[in-house]
């Protein structure tokens, strides 16, 4: 038994274009993505392009949130397709069979603009739990009653 699976990330260098087939007019997109690599010789980056193709759902979502410039995670089924081209040069493709595609740029951008609001909120909700008074007293915690707790053999306080 064989098998064909990668992940890989890159960023859209070339905007997603949605077509049909001919005769069953499922929805195909395709886009490709530029794969960084550090070159191990001289530690330069090498970029790499990779053609991606998606089908039906996911060809339907890539093709309206997709754009060129998002960097994207890619899980799917590695082809290589030989041919010749005009110049009668044998040539390899390698592109991607997707099964998911995650933008990451939508992620990273709504992780980030509710961090800074959000961690003002966090901050709110764990300020008086530091200062809340321990059961059945009216004082803050002592750090040597929690180092007492913590040290004893006898009970787990959880």
């Amino acid at each position: 038994m064989s098998l064909s699976k990668i992940v890989i990330s890159g960023r859209v260098v070339k905007a997603p274009e949605k077509r049909f087939t001919p005769n069953n007019n499922v929805a195909v997109t395709e886009f490709t993505i530029g794969v960084d690599s550090p070159n191990r010789q001289d530690g330069s980056v090498d970029t790499n392009f990779v053609k991606v193709i998606t089908w039906r759902d996911l060809a339907e979502r890539c093709a309206q949130e997709l754009k060129k410039g998002d960097v994207v995670a890619v899980d799917g089924r590695l082809q290589i397709n030989n041919y010749t081209n005009a110049e009668g040069q044998k040539k390899r493709d390698v592109e991607i069979d997707a099964s998911s595609v995650e933008n990451l740029s939508q992620t990273v951008s709504s992780g980030r603009s509710s961090s800074s609001a959000g961690d003002a909120e966090v901050e709110k909700k764990l300020a008086p739990v530091a200062s809340r008074p321990a059961k059945g007293s009216d004082k803050a915690a002592d750090p040597e009653d929690l180092d007492a707790i913590f040290s004893s053999e006898d009970e787990i306080p959880f």
